[in-house]
């Protein structure tokens, strides 16, 4: 005896480990499931692969059994019956099922039929032929249509005769009995077969309409724009909704079942844990961060953990809800943007255009109220002329600025010639380079040209000549260079001026309006050039880099791509976008 318990705890164990590895277990549990089964055929699939695993323990119990108590023959045939049933697994996982269901069905009748004649033969008369009872209700579930009544009456016909066998083995006092037992026998199989059929249309009917009620639910928890999940308190996921899946990478029916841990990448589960742990306290969390998802994607999350409670007030489970507000974010950085820029359009308005209107204003006052020499009059005429051409790129700047950010600015590309730019502005800043001695030179080949807007490269060139001079000292060097090659015209200003530090040039190669400085001899601006000539060069596809170092100088680099890399490169985005 002390030997049969010993088997026994370990094969307990062994089936106790299986179901713990709950990987292996759902792996044999769904051998044979193909995508096109509905969830009906599904659940009868799962509890047939169940029922041959519990087929499979049992019998092994039953071979130790009956070989210990000398029962060989009955060994040998629960030995044999158990090589077969995990055939019948094999067959599943082979997607052979319909050929694993007849087996199994003639397979599990023959045992028990040679089991209860066998024992008839040795003279135990244990009633072994009532196991085909389970196994015919077993077949209610197992097959379907026709089949199942077919085979539950095949094996109620079994069962029957191995009771009238049953009854003439042991031997009868009268006939009365002999027929009370076969109506009995019969009656217990209509009875069934009724009980079964009423209770498969009950649970049919039960589980289309969960199957609908699930469908309404997943339906509206898909069509919430967050992350949603329904977890246990010990984290296992209950329910999920396509957005959570998907930012897994992994579908819903994987994510179902299996605890967080296994789920959620460590630093995820790391970030989350104090307010899970709070959250199964009974406390209901909320959150915002920036969070990485495991499909690479970071976004501002703002999230809330929130405990269900049982009737005791236990936590039960806990919803977690996290909605992904990076729109809104960025939406609110952009108008902080928009406010610092509105700031310096107004700083801009209030000093660049306010102060040359003051002088105008002062000049009449003083005009009207005194005679003025001519020589007087010539003074002032020439300040009043520097400060109306300050004043009249000022406006002209704003102007284009605005248009630019309200898409009105459109590029019309030509074949212009670099040279006759670069002179031109030249003798425009004349006086400029001759008051602050500075050494300009040009290393332009009259011959490069390249295609873009003339009018916007002429505002772009100007604005970087100017900005060279304007924060180069005085005797410094200020150098245009350009070059071409098959695919592009490359333009260089380069300064041996005051440079700017790093976070200076980021601002810049974004188009963020600057903040106007003085020059070397305080020279002023409005802080709009640079953003509006990056912004012009890049409406012709040009690539601008600037390089700079405090206190040596600064070079901005213009890339102008050919008439034919421009047709290349828009071709290419056509096909891409599937134009």
């Amino acid at each position: 005896m002390h030997f049969f318990n010993l088997i026994y705890k370990r094969l307990i164990n062994f089936y106790l480990e299986l179901y713990a590895k709950v990987g292996i277990l759902k792996t044999i549990l769904k051998f044979g499931i193909i995508h096109t089964y509905d969830a009906l055929e599904e659940r009868r699939l799962v509890f047939f692969n169940y029922l041959i695993l519990f087929c499979i323990v049992t019998i092994t119990v039953l071979v130790f059994v009956t070989f210990y108590f000398n029962f060989f023959i009955q060994a040998l045939i629960c030995g044999v019956g158990l090589a077969l049933f995990v055939l019948l697994l094999l067959l599943n996982r082979g997607g052979n099922v319909n050929i694993s269901k007849y087996l199994f069905l003639i397979i599990t009748s023959t045992i028990i039929t040679i089991g209860t004649l066998v024992n008839h033969k040795n003279g135990y008369f244990v009633d072994s032929e009532n196991l085909l009872l389970p196994l015919m209700a077993i077949t209610m579930f197992i097959f379907d249509g026709k089949k199942k009544h077919f085979s539950f009456w095949l094996v109620f016909g079994i069962y029957l005769w191995l009771k009238i066998v049953s009854v003439e083995v042991e031997g009868t006092k009268n006939e009365f009995h002999f027929i009370l037992t076969v109506l009995n026998s019969i009656i217990v199989g209509i009875v069934t077969y009724v009980s079964l059929v009423a209770f498969r249309i009950i649970l049919v009917k039960a589980l289309h309409k969960s199957e609908t009620t699930e469908r309404r639910l997943f339906s509206m928890v898909d069509n919430v724009p967050v992350f949603l999940a329904l977890v246990d308190k010990h984290g296992k996921y209950i329910l999920t909704n396509e957005n959570y899946a998907a930012s897994l990478k992994i579908s819903r029916k994987e994510i179902i079942g299996k605890n967080r841990s296994e789920m959620l990448p460590a630093k995820i589960l790391e970030n989350q844990k104090e307010f899970f742990e709070r959250a199964q306290q009974g406390e209901a969390v909320s959150f915002f961060k920036k969070t990485r998802l495991p499909n690479g994607t970071i976004i501002s999350a703002n999230g809330k953990y929130e405990p269900i409670f049982d009737e005791e007030r236990e936590v039960e489970a806990i919803t977690i809800c996290i909605d992904d507000v990076t729109p809104m974010v960025k939406t609110q950085e952009e108008l902080k943007v928009a406010n610092e820029t509105k700031d310096k359009l107004f700083s801009i308005i209030a000093h660049d255009i306010k102060s040359p209107l003051n002088m105008f204003q002062t000049f009449l006052n003083v005009s009207n109220q005194a005679d003025m020499s001519l020589k007087e009059f010539f003074k002032y005429q020439e300040i009043l002329k520097q400060k109306l051409t300050s004043l009249t790129g000022t406006v002209n700047e704003l102007l284009d600025w605005s248009r630019m950010q309200l898409g009105g600015i459109n590029a019309y590309p030509a074949m212009v010639n670099v040279c006759d730019v670069v002179n031109e502005n030249i003798d425009l800043f004349d006086s400029l380079i001759k008051k602050k001695n500075i050494e300009f030179k040009v290393n332009a080949s009259c011959n490069v040209s390249a295609w873009i807007d003339e009018n916007h490269f002429k505002v772009a060139i100007r604005n970087l000549i100017h900005n060279a001079i304007k924060f180069t000292n005085e005797g410094g060097t200020v150098e245009i260079l350009s070059n071409q090659n098959e695919k592009e015209t490359i333009i260089k200003v380069a300064d041996t001026g005051i440079g700017m530090d790093s976070e200076t040039i980021n601002s810049i190669i974004k188009k963020e309006i600057q903040d106007s400085q003085a020059g070397t001899q305080r020279e002023m601006g409005t802080g709009l050039g640079l953003s509006l000539s990056i912004g012009l060069l890049e409406k012709n596809n040009c690539d601008v880099s600037v390089k700079s170092e405090i206190n040596k100088g600064t070079t901005f680099e213009i890339k102008i791509p050919n008439h034919s890399s421009v047709i290349e490169k828009h071709n290419a985005n056509a096909h891409e976008s599937g134009f």
